[in-house]
């Protein structure tokens, strides 16, 4: 090896060792910054020339070292796995979010809610039964089945506005750009604009000089992995493609598809379709396709479910159904008809001016077809005047039955309607009572919100392990830094060393040749 290979090679290697030093020194100053993905000095031998085949040729023949790249300490293993924790503890976080309004809802279903109001409304037909005629004793029943109809449109307003404020009323379909659902696509379209974006960026100038870039890139995985499950692949050239379910949403540099929530019916009143970037639909409804983050929690606790899973929908289907069993029920007694057996009213004699029976044709409460949470009401006619209320049921072939203002055979009837199974439990039929629903019902929920809260934990501590340890593996590790620090400052040393001596000799030989 000559003096001036010597010096050269030297030189480079302090030059090394510099750049080196200036990726530790980048990774110390970003050591608190989150999600920072430390970097990594990459040596390489530079070729060698063939001098000769001997050994003194070889050494001859020697070029040195030099930084071949700057890379990051991206793990693409541990980043999908640290994805996945994040999609499923933020799944299960917005669920709990959810599910503890729910049990506020739910809260209104207890016994100081509709259970108290169907506790007064049957006690108030039982005080009833023993004073028939007795104005007093009418009026607070026709309260009592206010409070009852009043409670059941509580209800369904807290449902429907939470509903709203999720994905918007399916009947107003506009009222869904509002919405929390419509805000996340519109953010998650954002964040796979960018993605490409980057994608582009990193195949233009080399993966090798992209480190910045795959560093925002990651981060900005790891934040759209909050709102559904995503399969990240890398390519050789430092790209990634990403995909949802089977649906690919990024290719290299090119977003593929973009999201869009749109209302849908009843059952199904958020829908997410796959647009293509014309703006064409691809997919009508991929709901199927997406699952985990914030997204699928929405979608999932909306949509109505198959499987026993209590969602929005299923919950105010249920709280319709008992709005109309009961209103049914009650009517059906109100104007009961079985032959000569009939549910009876007062009235007033037109010619003595006094209290007799009158066919009972007014229901309780309004016939809408089907009646539900939000809209039943009491007949105004009987709230005009209270005794339209069948109290008696009499045989009307029995001379005299008018005169029979004291039967209260139908309000017994009525009260007896608390005692009835008239609701079903989930693989029942009319298994339970009104109240024994409610009490169901209500436990169902706490026990959901309760399960959910639990896998919420459970997520959430997977997802801070996955973190820590990706972050064990990308991030800057003060003990390690300050090891590297040393080593390349002694390199650094040992090179200038190196440098000064073949300067020395160089400078004793000129002088000898003078």
């Amino acid at each position: 090896m000559t003096i001036n290979q010597t010096m050269n090679i030297s030189r480079e290697s302090m030059n090394n060792y510099q750049h080196a030093l200036a990726v530790v020194s980048q990774n110390l100053a970003n050591m608190n910054v989150d999600g920072y993905i430390k970097l990594r000095a990459d040596f390489a031998t530079n070729p060698t020339y063939s001098l000769g085949n001997n050994v003194y040729s070889n050494i001859r023949g020697l070029n040195g070292a030099s930084i071949s790249q700057i890379t990051s300490y991206a793990n693409n293993a541990a980043a999908n796995s640290a994805r996945g924790a994040n999609s499923q503890a933020q799944y299960y976080y917005t669920l709990g979010s959810i599910m503890d309004q729910l049990g506020e809802i739910s809260n209104e279903l207890g016994d100081d809610g509709l259970q108290a109001s169907f506790e007064e409304f049957f006690s108030a037909a039982q005080n009833l039964s023993a004073n028939p005629t007795d104005p007093s004793a009418r009026r607070i029943y026709l309260e009592s089945a206010q409070s009852v109809a009043m409670k059941f449109n509580s209800i369904a307003g807290s449902l429907d506005n939470l509903q709203e404020q999720l994905v918007g009323d399916w009947q107003h379909p506009a009222t869904i750009e509002n919405s929390d659902i419509y805000m996340s696509v519109q953010d998650f379209n954002k964040g796979l604009e960018r993605l490409a974006e980057l994608n582009k960026q990193i195949t233009i100038q080399g993966a090798e000089n992209s480190t910045g870039l795959i560093n925002e890139r990651e981060n900005l995985l790891k934040d759209l992995s909050a709102y559904m499950d995503l399969n990240v692949e890398y390519n050789k050239n430092g790209t990634v493609d990403v995909k949802t379910g089977d649906i690919k949403l990024v290719a290299g540099g090119e977003q593929q598809v973009k999201l869009n929530a749109v209302a849908g019916d009843k059952d199904t009143p958020a829908i997410i379709e796959i647009q293509k970037m014309d703006g064409t639909t691809m997919i009508s409804n991929a709901n199927d396709e997406i699952s985990g983050g914030q997204i699928g929690a929405i979608l999932d606790i909306v949509n109505t479910s198959d499987d026993g899973f209590i969602t929005i929908s299923g919950m105010r289907s249920k709280i319709d159904e008992m709005a109309n069993t009961f209103a049914t029920e009650v009517n059906n007694v109100q104007t009961f008809v079985n032959g000569d057996m009939q549910a009876m009213a007062l009235g007033t004699d037109p010619v003595t001016g006094e209290q007799i029976l009158v066919p009972s044709t007014e229901p309780i409460f309004n016939l809408d077809n089907p009646i539900t949470a939000d809209s039943i009401s009491v007949n105004q006619n009987v709230i005009d005047n209270p005794n339209l209320i069948a109290t008696a049921r009499v045989d009307t072939s029995v001379a005299g039955w008018e005169k029979n203002v004291g039967n209260s055979d139908n309000i017994v009837a009525t009260a007896q309607l608390r005692d009835k199974n008239t609701m079903s439990t989930y693989g029942g039929a009319n298994n339970v009572t009104f109240e024994g629903f409610l009490t169901y019902f209500s436990g169902e929920v706490g026990l959901q919100q309760s399960d959910i809260a639990g896998k919420f934990e459970t997520a959430n501590v997977v997802n801070e392990s996955a973190q820590t340890n990706y972050q064990s593996i990308t991030g800057v590790n003060l003990d390690e830094e300050l090891a590297d620090m040393i080593k390349f400052q002694r390199g650094y040393e040992a090179s200038a060393r190196m440098f000064n001596v073949a300067n020395e000799i160089y400078q004793v030989l000129v002088a000898l040749g003078e």
